[in-house]
């Protein structure tokens, strides 16, 4: 899962560099359509920018549970013994 979470996050950084670049792009509009492509590239970077962070979220969460999980075994082992 730490990989998974690793690529995830690469993503993340790349998909912030876009929408920093869309941000700019909108400070100084060359015409109508390009300022109407940067707004649509932005909204849709914004999306995914939050898709990748709700599967981060899941990703965190679940490892969390499996590293409790893993503790609560361990616990039980040293109970048998």
């Amino acid at each position: 899962m730490s990989e998974q979470l690793e690529v995830l996050g690469e993503i993340l950084a790349r998909l912030i560099r876009d929408r920093e670049k869309f941000e700019k792009l909108l400070e100084n509009p060359i015409d109508a359509h390009s300022d109407e492509c940067a707004r649509q590239a932005l909204a849709g970077t914004e999306l995914l920018i939050g898709d990748v962070n709700r599967q981060i979220e899941k990703l965190s969460a679940a490892e969390l549970e499996a590293a409790s999980d893993s503790s609560q075994l361990t616990t039980w082992f040293r109970i048998i013994e």
